[in-house]
């Protein structure tokens, strides 16, 4: 195979991948696929000042990328949420390559799913998303609980504290929250 025939062959699995229904309907109810940068996702992490043994809980999780850094890098057990199939099944095996262990992945609707025993969340969604997130925090978090959100803020609780991220040309911000 040529590597312009291995070029096409990825360029149709991406837009499979974008176009699918499950990923439509993801982009639409959380946020368009757009995986977070490894550096951002460690940054973050030590943000929420992860430990050993805590569990933390990606709404959205993708391919499976802060899943993987929480658990091999911070010893946390982990949970992610991802409606869409493929990216669904990129996360599984992506945890399946890293050997990640204490990990569960649910194909399913985070709005529906129980996060009552979290004590950390990551998101990276969009604002309409947070929206139909402050009901399900009041009710369902624990008192201490910490979320961490990447690019834009929750717009309905007072950040404890933010940090910039210079990447290159853009200033991106990590918000650090924690359940009152």
């Amino acid at each position: 195979m040529s590597g312009l025939e291995i070029y096409l062959l990825a360029i149709l699995f991406f837009l499979l991948i974008i176009f699918s229904p499950s990923t439509v309907r993801a982009a639409i109810v959380g946020a368009p696929f757009l995986p977070t940068p490894k550096p951002i996702i460690r940054k973050a992490l030590k943000l929420v000042d992860l430990k050993p043994n805590e569990k933390l809980y990606d709404l959205g999780s993708g391919t499976g990328r802060v899943l993987v850094i929480a658990s091999k890098e911070f010893g946390v057990k982990t949970v992610g949420f991802e409606c869409s199939i493929p990216l669904f099944c990129i996360s599984k095996i992506n945890l399946f390559i890293h050997r990640v262990k204490d990990n569960t992945l649910y194909r399913k609707d985070f709005y529906e799913a129980d996060i009552s025993d979290a004590d950390v969340i990551f998101l990276f969604l969009t604002p309409k998303a947070f929206k139909k997130l402050e009901d399900k925090f009041n009710k369902e978090l624990k008192k201490g609980t910490r979320i961490v959100t990447f690019s834009s803020p929750l717009l309905f609780w007072k950040p404890k504290e933010v940090i910039s991220s210079f990447d290159k040309e853009k200033n991106i911000k990590i918000y650090l929250y924690t359940k009152e």
